[in-house]
């Protein structure tokens, strides 16, 4: 493998997709398109994608174009935090060093992106955060497939509403990103903030700011793509990076948004695309949700998930709570009240999974004792 993974050949095209952002990465082409808007083929916007999944495998950046002072400085930090967390290397990752003179951006008009994806963290963000949101970003080939056109079609019709509700500029961001080659072997859960950050550098002229919403509040955080301490290193001299909401669990969120019409009509939480479905309402994400607003009393008022008197057997269909941290909601609502019935299916979830965290760990510890032996 080579020491390096080049970024070169930039450019910007028009196609029937749209203005498409491409780069020439390692042996793969790739790419940002959007409809909506005429993307920038930016360094950043492939250093921001790369950055990681790079270091992950020891390689650093070669970049054929200059990079923003700025951008470079916050990703030799990122690097440190990666190789704290996760062991990366962390060598710095330029092949060229050519930072870009700190001059004046033209038609920079103090505009604020929020990366939207229609679940809790981005409609937190979109209705409780102080200040105007001028842009929501979606993407299409992050957690919907680029294949899977049906399920995208749908998100994309209940993006475009709740935008022409509030009355601001909506953009779909399509991109190949996990396909490529160099990116789609490292986990998501590390390189999403880092793809999330490449589509705010891509947005160009259309934004001065992008808003990440946080995924966990800053008490309870852990290594993470998208983390307080992480997401404004990605920034650069054209682009402020926002992570918002850590102050707040998830639940909390609900709460202080689940009155809201466009949330019930729109929330979407599950990433399993199963069925077509934006809520699929058996995945373990949906139930979580589901359960959390049974206990504040808002279930039945959500038109995005099955009825709620199929909530016991749904739940009793989930084999176990796959993250250890995701069973203390479930936790929170049977201290808080539930309907009998569905109280009882937590409590069986709670037990299955505490059982297979004990597999797991024995399973570990036996593994662990073989190697030394």
């Amino acid at each position: 493998m080579p020491a390096t993974l080049d970024v070169g050949a930039l450019r910007a095209t028009a196609g029937p997709e749209g203005v498409r952002a491409t780069a020439r990465v390692g042996s793969a082409e790739a790419w940002f398109e959007s409809p909506d808007l005429a993307l920038e083929a930016a360094p950043e916007v492939f250093g921001s994608a790369f950055l990681l999944p790079a270091a992950a495998v020891g390689r650093a950046l070669a970049f054929s174009d200059p990079v923003s002072a700025i951008w470079s400085a916050g990703s030799e930090a990122l690097l440190q935090i990666a190789e704290r967390w996760w062991g990366y290397s962390a060598e710095p990752p330029f092949g060229v060093r050519k930072p870009e003179r700190l001059t004046p951006c033209p038609n920079r008009a103090d505009r604020t992106a929020l990366c939207f994806s229609g679940g809790v963290d981005s409609f937190y963000s979109l209705l409780r955060r102080p200040g105007r949101v001028d842009l929501i970003v979606a993407g299409h080939g992050l957690d919907i497939p680029l294949a899977d056109r049906a399920r995208m079609s749908q998100f994309e019709a209940s993006v475009r509403s709740v935008a022409s509700t509030l009355g601001i500029q909506c953009a779909i961001v399509r991109t190949n990103l996990r396909e490529h080659p160099d990116f789609m072997n490292v986990s998501w859960e590390r390189t999403h903030g880092g793809a999330l950050a490449a589509i705010g550098h891509a947005l160009g002229a259309a934004a001065d700011r992008l808003v990440i919403s946080s995924t966990a509040p800053r008490a309870d955080q852990y290594p993470w793509g998208s983390h307080w301490e992480t997401d404004p290193l990605w920034g650069s001299a054209r682009l402020t990076i926002e992570h918002f909401g850590d102050s707040i669990r998830r639940g909390e969120k609900l709460a202080a948004i689940g009155n809201e019409p466009l949330v019930r009509k729109h929330l979407r939480v599950c990433w399993e695309n199963r069925e077509g479905a934006l809520n699929c309402s058996r995945c373990e994400k949906c139930i979580r949700t589901e359960v959390v607003l049974a206990m504040y009393g808002m279930l039945e008022r959500f038109e995005v998930f099955e009825s709620p008197a199929t909530l016991p057997e749904r739940i009793a269909g989930i084999r176990r709570i796959p993250i250890r941290a995701s069973m203390v909601p479930y936790r929170r609502a049977l201290r808080s009240g539930l309907d009998p019935a569905v109280a009882r299916a937590v409590r069986g979830l709670l037990m299955r999974s505490h059982r297979a965290f004990v597999a797991d760990t024995g399973r570990g510890l036996a593994r662990w004792a073989t190697a030394r032996a």
